[in-house]
């Protein structure tokens, strides 16, 4: 009933996450997102971690679990550079998922250099993509 309240949007988006349904969870965060007049963290801060918890769910913690939780971190940052309430709390995940994500050596074995794309692949992550990029 009120397309530009951007709180119904993240309310909602707050439900599927709890249900699982992160996929949809996301696509109502990008509405609250559009619906805000300034810029807001809080939704990209929740994206991350509908990332870290497809990872957790789904993964083994192999290479692509590892490019999943790099693409939470750089979420995470992205809402860390908006400048809002969550801007410690983001900070703080991306110092907890620094053993999580891809090193150097992991993109070193793989052939792989500064500015390569890697696109999230596989079964539990085909709703997310998107791609991260070797720094």
């Amino acid at each position: 009933l009120e397309p530009n309240n951007r709180d119904n949007y993240y309310n909602i988006a707050i439900i599927y996450k709890k249900l699982e349904q992160l996929s949809v969870a996301r696509s109502y965060l990008q509405k609250a997102s559009k619906a805000s007049v300034e810029p807001w963290d809080m939704p990209i801060f929740i994206e991350a971690q509908l990332y870290e918890q497809a990872a957790r769910n789904c993964g083994s913690f192999d290479w692509i679990d590892k490019c999943v939780y790099k693409l939470a971190s750089d979420t995470y940052l992205k809402a860390a550079r908006i400048g809002g309430p969550n801007t410690s709390s983001a900070v703080d995940r991306v110092k907890a998922l620094e053993n999580s994500v891809p090193q150097q050596e992991d993109y070193f074995f793989r052939s792989l250099k500064s500015g390569d794309e890697i696109k999230i692949e596989g079964a539990c992550y085909d709703w997310i993509n998107k791609s991260i990029y070797v720094k």
